[in-house]
C-alpha cells in the first residue's frame, strides 16, 4: 500500500453501524412506544380469546398437552460473527405476561426471554412461565423479533427442576433453531437478549463448564430425570430480563438457554469473587421436547416434580435472571 494509500484508508469515514443493523432505541418514549405496541397487539388478541390466561396456564402446567415436536437438525456451517448475531437476534423472543395489577387499572407486561425449536413451539424458563408476579387477570403471549404478538394456545411440557417450559403457539410459522446436545466445555458462546432493560444487547463467551445441581443424586444424562439436573456455566453476559434466551455456538445452534446469576463472596459484606451465568443446557432441552411423544411420560415427570415439591429456586444464594430475586 502507498503512503497516500494508507493515509486515505486512515481516515476513512466511519459509520455507526451497518445499514441493516437495528439501532436499539433506549430513550424512555422509545420503550414506551415498544412496550404500548405490544400490549395493544396483545390486547388484541385477548379481546378474541385466543392467548391462555394465566388461570389456563397453571391448570396446564399441571397438566401438560403435549404433542410431537419435529426439531431442526443441527447446523455445522459455521458464520460470521455478524450473521451469528443476527441469527440470535430474529430468534429472541420476548415472552411473558401482558397483565392486569391488583393496585391499577393498567395493563402491564412481564416480559423475558424465548427462543423457537420448531415452527409452533417455544422454549422458555419456567419460572418465565410459573411467575410469581402477582395479577389480578394475565395472558401469556409471545413477540417475536418483527414485534408480532402471538398467543401462548398451550403448555406441551414443563420441568420445575430444569427450569424449561415448550410453549405452543398454533398457527405460528417461526424459523426454529437447532438444538446442539453435544456441546464440549470451551466452545464459544453467543447471547442475544434483553438484560435489565437494554434492548438488542449480544454478548461473546465461552462455555465455562458443566455441572451437576444440588439436586443431583447419581445417574446418567440419557435420561430425562438426571438431565433435569444438568446445567452449564457461561461467560456471556446476561441479567434480569434475560431469562429464557437462547445462548448459540458459531453455526447459530442452541448451546443452552439463560437461567440464573449468582453472585459469589466471601460472606454478605464482601464483594463477588465471581459472578456465575448458569443455564440450561440444550441437552435437557432436546429430551424434553423428545419426551413430547410419549404423553404418559409427560404426566409422569409431572407428577414426579410435584411430589418432590421441588422448588425452582434451587440454590438460595442464586437470583433468577428475571427478576433479579434471591433463589
Amino acid at each position: 500500500m502507498t503512503l497516500m494509500g494508507f493515509l486515505a484508508w486512515c481516515w476513512a469515514p466511519v459509520h455507526g453501524q451497518g445499514a441493516d443493523t437495528p439501532i436499539a432505541d433506549q430513550s424512555i418514549e422509545g420503550i414506551k412506544r415498544a412496550d404500548a405496541a405490544i400490549m395493544e397487539k396483545a390486547k388484541k388478541l385477548i379481546d378474541e380469546k385466543k392467548p391462555l390466561s394465566r388461570a389456563e396456564v397453571k391448570n396446564q402446567l399441571l397438566q401438560p398437552r403435549p404433542q410431537p415436536i419435529v426439531l431442526r437438525p443441527i447446523q455445522t456451517e459455521p458464520m460470521a460473527l455478524e450473521d451469528v448475531s443476527e441469527t440470535a437476534r430474529k430468534a429472541n423472543f420476548r415472552v411473558g405476561y401482558c397483565y392486569l395489577c391488583p393496585r391499577c387499572d393498567h395493563w402491564h407486561l412481564n416480559l423475558a426471554g424465548g427462543y423457537p425449536i420448531a415452527k409452533d413451539v417455544v422454549v422458555t424458563c419456567d419460572h418465565v412461565v410459573d411467575t410469581q408476579t402477582e395479577m389480578r387477570e394475565g395472558y401469556l403471549i409471545v413477540a417475536d423479533h418483527e414485534g408480532k404478538v402471538h398467543p401462548v394456545t398451550s403448555i406441551l411440557a414443563r420441568s420445575m427442576a430444569m427450569d424449561v417450559a415448550l410453549i405452543h403457539c398454533a398457527g405460528a410459522a417461526f424459523a426454529p433453531l437447532a438444538l446442539n446436545a453435544d456441546a464440549r466445555q470451551g466452545a464459544a458462546a453467543f447471547c442475544y437478549s434483553t438484560p435489565m432493560g437494554q434492548h438488542g444487547y449480544f454478548s461473546d463467551g465461552i462455555i465455562n463448564r458443566f455441572f451437576w445441581n444440588q439436586k443431583y443424586t447419581g445417574g446418567g444424562k440419557e435420561k430425562i430425570d438426571v438431565a433435569r439436573h444438568l446445567r452449564v456455566n457461561f461467560s456471556t453476559d446476561w441479567a434480569p430480563g434475560s431469562s429464557g434466551s437462547a445462548v448459540v455456538d458459531h453455526c447459530g445452534n442452541v448451546l443452552g438457554h439463560v437461567s440464573q446469576i449468582s453472585s459469589l463472596a466471601k460472606d454478605r459484606s464482601s464483594s463477588a469473587f465471581v459472578t456465575l451465568h448458569t443455564g440450561i443446557p440444550a441437552h435437557g432441552v432436546s429430551l424434553l421436547a423428545e419426551t413430547c411423544l410419549h404423553p404418559e411420560e409427560i404426566s409422569r415427570l409431572c407428577a414426579l416434580e410435584a411430589k418432590e415439591n421441588t422448588v425452582k429456586k434451587n440454590d438460595s444464594k442464586e437470583k433468577d435472571a428475571v427478576s433479579g430475586k434471591r433463589k
